[in-house]
């Protein structure tokens, strides 16, 4: 089994438009963009991109993720 390895998801795009029953308006796009970014656990970035489609219902279009997690979005001031 391979070892999971920790992502940060620092920006993500949603394809909200698949298979929903509603439009959704831009501060609800905006929530769930920032539920989304932070730290995940995955095999590899498909696996990554498989559990946060799955987290969140909606098919990923793009995404910026890396293993480098000392990051602005990590580091407490």
């Amino acid at each position: 089994m391979v070892k999971e390895t920790m992502y940060l998801i620092t920006d993500i795009f949603f394809d909200m438009t698949k298979g929903g029953e509603r439009e959704f308006d831009s501060e609800e796009a905006s929530d769930l963009t920032q539920d989304a970014i932070g730290l995940w656990y995955a095999r590899d970035e498909n696996h990554l991109c498989d559990k946060v489609s799955q987290a969140f219902g909606f098919p990923i279009i793009s995404i910026n993720a890396t293993t480098k997690t000392l990051h602005p979005l990590t580091s407490y001031m």
